[in-house]
């Protein structure tokens, strides 16, 4: 369990104020520096930023790691310094007890919102902070497929976002919230850990619970989710057999649920849900699947060719009768040629989108080639 409590600075109460004078030790000497670091971050479009003692800090921009030379080393004084800004005693706490901490924080003056880990490696106390814009991303923006803005529309069911760890599903998911913010009315719940972006209502009720603050886990929070009186239900990750267990059950009760899941495309994710279940149960749960499943949507962030910037390349996979019945009689491997045969119904398989981003000059064959199963097909194109 982590124990996140979110700063909304300068426009509600908070427990740190922006009153440096206020601060001793550290905080005052590393406000002005940290807040600099950060700022450079937002500057520089950075995703990530990464602090750790004894070296510069290091923010990730388009994928790549890069040293910011302009600030000083890390030290111990500063990483404690950073710890005071942004923690509560209550997290600090719980920081050095339990080696690791999460939390996410809005700044004063920023156009964008931090998700930060602490966490200790060799002794000492490192971070790595994500940047996400304060104002939620759109499916347009983000470039994500038609297919989503229907996803959005559903009446029920379980949709799957997949992909790595930092493949940008939390953005996709903030991005589908956005829409249905402003299209549909409804009773949304988000659960997070921690909350990364913030929703303000417009045609619909937003009700964001952060794991640690608001619910002590995922499992918890979908335990009484349906008490809560929801049309909606966003599920920033299902990790284990009962939170998977409650998400299928909210979907066939008459929900829809959006969740992500690690998994590295439409199929394996199908796969994944199910072997979490113990195997004499395993059955059921393909039924239970089959029938509530409506879409899985796997995606890889890519660098942009020729310009600064990430492309999702995404993989789609809306679920049909002739999917359903696959699931049911667990000849999952067979989708793929579903997928492959269908893509007038919104169906793309990874190799397809690799390959016409590639034909519109979004991205360079090389990029496409690491993420693609078959790389002939791009070597046939250069002979040809």
């Amino acid at each position: 369990m982590v124990d996140d409590t979110i700063y909304i600075l300068g426009d509600q109460e908070s427990e740190f104020q922006d009153q440096p004078s206020q601060k001793t030790g550290p905080v005052s000497k590393n406000t002005d520096e940290v807040l600099g670091i950060l700022r450079s971050a937002v500057n520089r479009n950075a995703s990530d930023i990464h602090l750790q003692v004894g070296g510069h800090p290091h923010f990730r921009i388009d994928g790549l790691l890069s040293p910011f030379m302009s600030a000083k080393p890390v030290t111990s004084a500063f990483m404690a310094g950073c710890a005071d800004l942004f923690l509560s005693e209550k997290q600090k706490k719980h920081l050095f007890e339990n080696r690791q901490l999460d939390c996410s924080v809005t700044l004063p003056n920023f156009t964008h919102r931090f998700r930060i880990n602490f966490f200790f490696q060799r002794s000492h106390l490192s971070g790595a902070f994500r940047v996400n814009p304060i104002v939620p991303p759109t499916i347009e923006g983000l470039g994500l497929p038609p297919l989503m803005e229907k996803l959005a529309a559903l009446p029920n069911g379980l949709v799957l976002i997949t992909g790595a760890t930092g493949c940008g599903k939390t953005s996709t998911l903030a991005a589908l919230v956005s829409h249905m913010n402003n299209h549909r009315n409804a009773h949304i719940i988000t659960i997070s850990d921690p909350i990364e972006y913030i929703h303000k209502n417009k045609c619909c009720v937003i009700s964001q619970r952060e794991i640690g603050n608001d619910a002590t886990s995922f499992a918890s929070a979908l335990r009484v989710v349906l008490r809560e009186d929801p049309n909606v239900i966003i599920v920033e990750e299902i990790r284990d057999l009962e939170s998977v267990s409650m998400a299928l059950t909210a979907a066939e009760t008459g929900h829809l649920v959006f969740a992500t899941l690690h998994t590295n495309d439409v199929v394996q994710a199908i796969d994944r849900l199910i072997d979490v279940f113990p195997p004499h149960q395993q059955q059921q749960v393909r039924v239970q699947v089959a029938m509530t499943l409506q879409a899985v949507v796997s995606q890889v962030l890519l660098r942009k060719k020729g310009g600064p910037g990430r492309v999702a390349v995404v993989e789609t996979m809306p679920v049909t009768t002739p999917i359903r019945h696959l699931i049911r009689d667990n000849k999952t491997i067979q989708i793929y040629n579903v997928i492959s045969m269908n893509r007038a119904q919104g169906m793309l398989l990874r190799n397809d989108a690799l390959r016409d981003y590639v034909q519109k000059g979004l991205i360079t064959q090389e990029d496409a080639e690491v993420h693609f199963v078959d790389t002939s097909i791009f070597q046939n194109k250069q002979q040809n």
